[in-house]
Order: C-alpha cells, then structure tokens, then sequence
C-alpha cells in the first residue's frame, strides 16, 4: 500500500488555480499585443495621410497660381478624402502699398479656414491682378 501511495505523490502535474493563472496571463498578453498592434496601425495611418496631405498642398497651390490668383476662398478634399481650404488675401494694403501690385497671402488649411495650416506662402501677383 505504501508503494501506491508514494507514487501518487510524485506524479508531476498542475493544479487547477495554476492552469487559471496561466490563462489569465496569457490573456493579458494577447490584450496587450492588441493593444499594440492597434496604436501601430493608427498611427501609420495618421502618417499616410499627413504624406498625401503635405505631398498635395504645393500642387493645389501651384495650380492655382498657374490660373492667376484671386483673392478669396476655395474649398476642396485631398486625395484621401480630407478637407481643405485655400485662403488668398493680398497684404499690400495691410502693409501700406495702396499702388503696387498686390501681394498674395496664400495659405492652404486642414478644414475650415482657421484649420490647421499645411503650406502657406507669399506670392507676388502682375500689375492687372
């Protein structure tokens, strides 16, 4: 009877709070890992389209200093479906030049026009505007 015995105690195996600790564990691990990989992917996308925004911005401005410079306000959406808006005011009268050509304030925004800027310049415009 002794023999039965002592071998029953020295059988190796887990207990069942032992195998609950290590599922809980592993859980929290798999939440963490989650976690992560989530964060990550925000912010690569947060990346992605601050280069599509910041790769557009000159081109939109370009193509409107090609067609000749109003001033005014022209709203659109970047490639990634993001909304901007192009301010244009001329600062020459600000500056007091009244008979000057103007002088374009051309500022491209995130959003509405107090959105955040993304390309803002200054460009001189011709003697008819």
């Amino acid at each position: 009877m002794r023999n039965a015995t002592s071998a029953a105690e020295t059988e190796a195996g887990f207990t069942l709070v032992e195998v609950l600790v290590a599922f809980a564990i592993v859980a929290i691990g798999l939440v963490t890992a989650l976690q992560v990989a989530g964060s990550t992917q925000f912010g690569l996308g947060r990346v992605a389209s601050a280069d599509i925004v910041s790769d557009e911005a000159p081109g939109i401005v370009a193509l409107r200093a090609a067609r000749g410079l109003q001033a005014g306000i022209e709203q659109g959406t970047f490639s990634n479906g993001e909304p901007w808006t192009l301010s244009v005011t001329d600062i020459g009268p600000q500056a007091g030049w009244q008979r000057v050509p103007p002088l374009w304030r051309v500022r491209l925004t995130r959003g509405g026009p107090e959105g955040r800027p993304v390309y803002v310049t200054i460009m001189a415009g011709t003697a008819g505007g």
